[in-house]
Formats: structure tokens, sequence, C-alpha cells
């Protein structure tokens, strides 16, 4: 395996990311891997949470003859741009140069083009696909189709709960902040309406600044027509235990989508693709960062990349022997 560093242009941006690659020479097929929500860098790390999903995937996918690119949000590690100021549609536009960038890689392999969405990064993978019809293929992992709205109310109820059932000086702890700036609930819902009656790109929280313009668009999102018109193959995969994404959306999308579709639920796994043996909880998470991404998740991936590409070529090999 080698990685390269590289500079994208999105417009007046520039995306800083790594290109990773098996060791050997040759064309491989080749994955773009787009962020979930927040202000993440290449690997999906964020300031207090190292997350390493994506670095952890590039390199297994390279072991197995898969090239990737990984890019840090506008804003966000070596990138140039606002994170605070963009928005949904930004995150989207960056992701597409990203792509195309990737496709002119000298290692990849012509048709061999892939998704790899995670979380938010699941339905800006389908609307780039609907205006880049050649990419072969989609790995969606804790993918949503339930609107914003409701999973961002089923997150505050769940925070609510953990709060409530939390013992010692933690709880306390937890509790007399919740005396002081309202529950998750009621505090989520001061924020959608300012957000709502806004048309700023950021509005002020409390103490804390929010990109505003991001949520408007993300909330105005038709999930349930972006995947009734993506024909891309898909790979869906849910964790049992993600309490951030219903994990049963995998199965929606499935009976929504024109596409080729497979299914996969990783009994125990979390929304940081990590199984985790202890009741599933959104305040415990952090302890899963010592561990590793699922290896198994991993091997999926692969082995469905690999399997995709195998009949493009037997597609291509028989259409262009019929000429």
């Amino acid at each position: 395996m080698h990685e390269e560093q590289v500079r994208v242009k999105s417009g007046d941006v520039e995306l800083a990311g790594t290109l990773c690659a098996p060791e050997k020479n040759g064309r491989f097929p080749a994955v773009l891997m787009v962020h979930g929500s927040g202000p993440l860098d290449r690997n999906e790390n964020v300031k207090g949470q190292p997350l390493n999903i994506f670095n952890a995937m590039a390199h297994a996918l390279a072991d197995c003859g898969i090239a990737s690119l990984r890019y840090d949000k506008r804003g966000c590690g070596d990138s140039s741009g606002d994170y605070m100021r963009a928005g949904h549609s930004d995150l989207v536009q960056d992701a597409l140069c990203c792509l195309d960038f990737l496709e002119e890689f000298e290692q990849v392999s012509a048709n061999d083009l892939y998704i790899l969405g995670h979380s938010e990064g699941c339905v800006i993978a389908p609307q780039m696909a609907l205006q880049r019809p050649a990419v072969s293929g989609l790995v969606l992992l804790c993918p949503f189709i339930e609107n914003i709205e409701s999973v961002l109310h089923r997150q505050a109820v769940q925070l609510q709960k953990e709060i409530d059932a939390m013992r010692g000086i933690r709880g306390a702890f937890y509790r007399v902040l919740v005396k002081l700036i309202g529950s998750p609930v009621a505090s989520q819902a001061r924020l959608l309406a300012k957000v709502r009656e806004s048309d700023l790109p950021v509005v002020r929280s409390g103490l804390t600044r929010f990109p505003a313009r991001w949520l408007r668009e993300l909330l105005a999102l038709d999930t349930e027509s972006i995947f009734a018109s993506t024909n891309t193959p898909m790979i869906l995969i849910g964790g049992e235990k993600d309490l951030q994404c219903n994990p049963g959306d995998i199965f929606r999308i499935e009976e929504i989508a024109p596409s080729p579709t497979e299914t996969l639920m990783f009994e125990g796994m979390t929304h940081l693709l990590r199984v985790d043996e202890a009741a599933a909880s959104l305040l415990g998470s952090r302890r899963l960062l010592k561990r590793d991404v699922e290896k198994t998740l991993t091997e999926k991936t692969a082995q469905w990349i690999l399997s995709v590409s195998t009949a493009n070529r037997e597609r291509h090999a028989t259409g262009n022997a019929g000429v």
C-alpha cells in the first residue's frame, strides 16, 4: 500500500486529501469516501473524537486491491473554506469534485468507480450517482431514509432517557445541566425553530454557533425521492445497535430503490462501526474508540466491490466481443 497527499479544487475551495492505492502496479477499482455530519477530517476525526474510520477502511481496501480517496471537509483539517457557512449542497458539490479527480487518477480502472458513504454521506452518495450515472456502486454504512427532523428527535429522546437513567456524580451533573438549558428534546426544538426562522448561514444557540444553512438544506431533502430515483447498485449496511440512524432503514431503502441492492445487518454494531457488547448508548460511545473498526465490515465491503467489479468487466468483455 502507498499513499499520496493531494489537493482538489471545488470552486474557490481547495480540499486536502489522501489517495491510497495497492502497492502493486496496475489499475484498480477505486472508492471515494464521503463523511457523516460534523466538522470531520479525512479520517472522520473531529477534536475529542478520533473515529479513524476512513483511514482504517482505506488501508484494508488497499490490501484487497482497491484504491481510495478520502478528504478533509471544507474548513476542516488542511482544507480551505468555511465549514460553518457551508450548506449540504456544498458538501455534495465538494464530493463530486473529488469523485471527478479520483476518476482521472492513473491507477483507477475505467468503469470501476464507487462511492462509500457513512451516515450523512449515505444521502450524499445517491445524489452524486444521479449526476454521475457511470458510478458502478454505492456502499452505504448506516444509511437513513426517514426525514432528518425525525432522526434528530429520536436521538434527543434517547439522550434524555440515558440522562434520566444515569447514576452517580455524572448523572447528577447532566441533570443539573438539563435544568439550566432545558431537556435535549426542548433544546432541539428551540434550535430547529431558530434555524427555520433565519436565512443566515450561521445562528447562535446559547454560546454555540451552529451551521444553520446546512441544517435547513438537510431538512428540505426528500430522502425517499432520492432513493426511489437511484438506479446504481447498492450495498446497505446497518448496525443493530445504531442509535443515530434507524438500522431498519436499510430494508426500507431496499424496498423503494429500483437498483440492485444487498442488505447486511451487523449484530451489535453501533453508528461508530464498532461492535458493542454492552447496552447501546449515545453517551457511552466514546469507550468504543479504543477498538478497531469492525473487521468483517471492511471484508464484506471489499468483497462486494470486487464482485461488482468482476461482473462489470465480464459484461464489458461480452459487449466488446459482440461488436
